[in-house]
């Protein structure tokens, strides 16, 4: 039998935590695309950051509904992870609320235009959405320490993703951080900063999956004795019963 071949029969009532992140995943997504739509002719997908989606009108509202949405998602997660007794203790609500947090003040608080100096409200917006990313992988540490990787394969997944993740924010920042010092950037700053939101959302998927996997009921198991099998003729019998 497959590792996971207790959990992959699961029907769509048993997977509250993948049905709240494909929706809600699909309207961040949407959101996002609106301000894209929004800022067409403005601003360069490929070099210019999500953050300055703001300087086009509704821009700035369609970022603040992403991230809320996904602020949302993320508790909404870490909330049945502790009810199904898959996280314990206070780091993992700490590390989900900070992403929460930050979510939400990435789109409160906006960027400066471009030869701005720089503004409170920048180093708010910047910090942020850093933190957003440092502290995802956390949650996704916590919840496979606590998961039985032989019952399905969803804990691996999720821990060579937040392996993954977590090795990619790093070297990111690595990099972004000392160019940002000198006022430079890296040249496709834009597209990789909108590749960073589609894999958060599926990070936050995989994370849910795991979840609901892991918070599945077993199937029972029966313990009755085994029936005796009947005598063949000019043969002993023979009980299998124990």
């Amino acid at each position: 039998m497959r590792p996971d071949a207790e959990t992959s029969c699961l029907q769509p009532a048993d997977r509250p935590s993948v049905r709240t992140v494909g929706w809600s995943g699909l309207v961040a997504l949407a959101a996002m695309a609106a301000a894209h739509l929004l800022g067409a002719g403005v601003v360069d997908p490929f070099v210019d950051p999500v953050s300055f989606y703001a300087f086009v009108p509704g821009g700035g509202e369609a970022i603040l509904l992403g991230g809320t949405i996904l602020a949302v998602m993320g508790v909404v997660l870490v909330a049945r992870a502790y009810r199904a007794g898959l996280v314990t203790g206070a780091a993992p609500a700490v590390a989900m609320a900070t992403f929460a947090v930050a979510m939400v003040l990435v789109g409160v608080f906006p960027t400066d235009p471009p030869g701005v100096p720089t503004t409170a409200s920048a180093v708010v917006h910047r910090v942020s959405a850093a933190a957003a990313f440092v502290v995802l992988p956390l949650v996704g540490h916590c919840v496979v320490r606590r998961t039985h990787p032989s019952r399905s394969s969803a804990p691996r997944r999720l821990q060579r993703a937040t392996i993954g993740l977590g090795i990619v924010v790093l070297a990111f920042l690595a990099v972004h951080l000392p160019l940002a010092a000198v006022g430079s950037g890296i040249a496709a700053f834009g597209f990789l900063e909108r590749v960073g939101f589609v894999l958060m959302i599926g990070y936050l998927f995989l994370l849910a999956d795991t979840i609901d996997r892991e918070a599945a009921p077993r199937p029972a198991v029966r313990d009755e004795p085994l029936p005796a099998v009947p005598p063949v003729s000019g043969s002993r019998s023979v009980d299998l019963a124990v």
